[in-house]
């Protein structure tokens, strides 16, 4: 070996090239709308790593390592995400208003309102009370409510209604006496206070009886005048007072 040799070592016959695999690891890293190529990111950048330390021709561990940390947060932050949505939207839809009308069942008319949107969420407390004390005495206590899967399924929404800011799907609702079915709507958009909610909440409801006949709340206009006249009625000589 010469001295030129031995001084300043033998210069390398291939210029080092940076590591696909620590490209690719970013780029898929930072496609960040797809939470599959975040997850894929990080293990390119690892087989980077190894790739880059065994092959001295081969750059790029500063790449390797931006791609597997950003991949990582950014895959974190979709399983946050997908939780929260799971737990705000499909859970709500599931069970539909089973808290809103828990809370009325033991007089919480307040409670009962704050789950609710658009004209359901604004009536009176005597209509909303009216509704629950219906209910109470046509079916006995609440016990719980769920989506109708099965009328789902024979009558699947249109893409239009499902576009639709607040729509009406099918529910079952189970009370101590009977169990009966019902169109609620929800959406996340209020019509009333133009004010979008980060989850659901739910309208109008219909309750379909063939025997009593159906029930709705919030009730129309002329129904809710008409229960606050007879409630201003003098009891004696049903005049109003």
């Amino acid at each position: 070996m010469s001295q030129f040799e031995s001084t300043f070592g033998v210069p390398d016959a291939v210029a080092q090239k940076t590591s696909g695999l620590a490209i690719a690891s970013l780029v898929c890293s930072l496609i960040v709308c797809c939470p599959i190529t975040t997850l894929i990111g990080p293990f390119l950048g690892l087989a980077a790593i190894v790739s880059i330390s065994n092959n001295p021709a081969r750059k790029g561990k500063g790449i390797a390592f931006a791609g597997i940390l950003i991949g990582l947060v950014v895959t974190i932050l979709w399983g946050m995400g997908v939780v929260w949505g799971y737990k705000a939207f499909t859970v709500p839809v599931q069970q539909g208003p089973r808290e809103a009308m828990q809370a009325g069942f033991v007089g919480d008319m307040l409670g009962f309102k704050s789950g609710l949107l658009g004209k359901a969420a604004v009536a009176s407390d005597a209509d909303a009370q009216a509704f629950i004390d219906e209910l109470r005495n046509r079916y006995g206590e609440f016990v719980s409510c769920r989506l109708d899967e099965d009328e789902m399924a024979k009558n699947p929404p249109s893409v239009e209604e499902i576009m639709q800011p607040v729509k009406p799907f099918p529910y079952v609702f189970e009370f101590a006496n009977k169990t009966v079915k019902a169109d609620v709507e929800f959406g996340s958009f209020d019509p009333e206070t133009r004010e979008l909610h980060w989850g659901v909440k739910f309208g109008r409801f219909t309750i379909h009886d063939p025997d009593l006949g159906d029930l709705t709340y919030p009730p129309s206009e002329g129904e809710s005048d008409e229960a606050e006249g007879n409630g201003n009625n003098d009891p004696e000589t049903g005049d109003a007072g």
